[in-house]
């Protein structure tokens, strides 16, 4: 089951880079999950080095310009397509003083065109605060894939401040598309025991347990078992609702 919902985030993600829909890729749907991950970092390493020497040309002259103008011309000449492709060539230094000078919503639009494995080091200097505000919006426009992808490589020092600003739903929707299942540990870890009840009663009422149990599949005994915890203490009706396939699962992982 969890190869299954690992396919089927692939294939979103490979449609987000491709820039079509999911409904044009049904020829892949057997395909294993990591071939899929393979192509779309394959497609996506093309555009980057097809482009990437006219992008050098432009940092080189960013540099050498105050940061509040290289703002401006990021948000006004260059838009937030161009601007992603040319934020992976940044030090980390300069992104993180760039960031703090952009408005979230642009942020937002330029995280849509990001290439993450590329600029994921740039995210650790951005203020937590703007990190927030721009998640916040990317789960108000549901992009989740975006946002589960964001969510991956934030610092774990900042990840539980930045958990707060999401409701449940978002974070399941979003922790469907985390493509580093290790951060899984690390987000269940950051989350009280009143906001993992709140997880689990979000997964029953909206039928999302598929992307619950992405997350819980990924976990460690220890995680796992404060899950089976949550499970215990839901009501007998939301209970109901869960697979006992994947209850199963859950447990087996705990008593490992």
């Amino acid at each position: 089951m969890i190869r299954d919902l690992e396919r089927e985030a692939e294939i979103e993600r490979l449609a987000r880079v491709l820039g079509t829909d999911t409904d044009r890729l049904t020829p892949l749907a057997e395909a294993e999950p990591e071939d899929l991950r393979a192509l779309s970092d394959a497609i996506a390493d093309h555009l980057h080095e097809r482009h990437a020497g006219a992008f050098e040309k432009a940092i080189a002259v960013a540099g050498k310009l105050p940061s509040a103008m290289t703002a401006k011309l990021a948000q006004h000449a260059m838009g937030p397509t161009l601007s992603a492709r040319a934020a992976t060539l940044l030090e980390p230094k300069q992104a993180a003083d760039l960031a703090k000078r952009l408005p979230p919503l642009f942020l937002a639009d330029v995280a849509v065109h990001l290439d993450l494995r590329r600029a994921g080091p740039l995210i650790d200097g951005i203020p937590p605060e703007v990190m927030a505000e721009t998640g916040a919006e990317l789960a108000r426009r549901e992009e989740w894939v975006v946002l589960g992808t964001f969510v991956g490589h934030v610092d774990r020092e900042v990840l539980a401040e930045l958990l707060d600003a999401f409701d449940a739903e978002a974070l399941l929707r979003a922790g469907f598309f985390v493509d580093e299942p290790q951060r899984f540990a690390a987000i269940i870890g950051s989350l009280s025991d009143a906001r993992l009840d709140e997880l689990l009663a979000t997964a029953a009422a909206q039928d999302l347990w598929p992307q619950a149990f992405v997350m819980f599949g990924h976990l460690g005994p220890r995680h796992a078992a404060r899950v089976i915890e949550a499970l215990d203490r839901m009501d007998d009706d939301a209970r109901a609702t869960l697979d006992g396939e994947l209850e199963g699962e859950l447990r087996a992982r705990a008593s490992v």
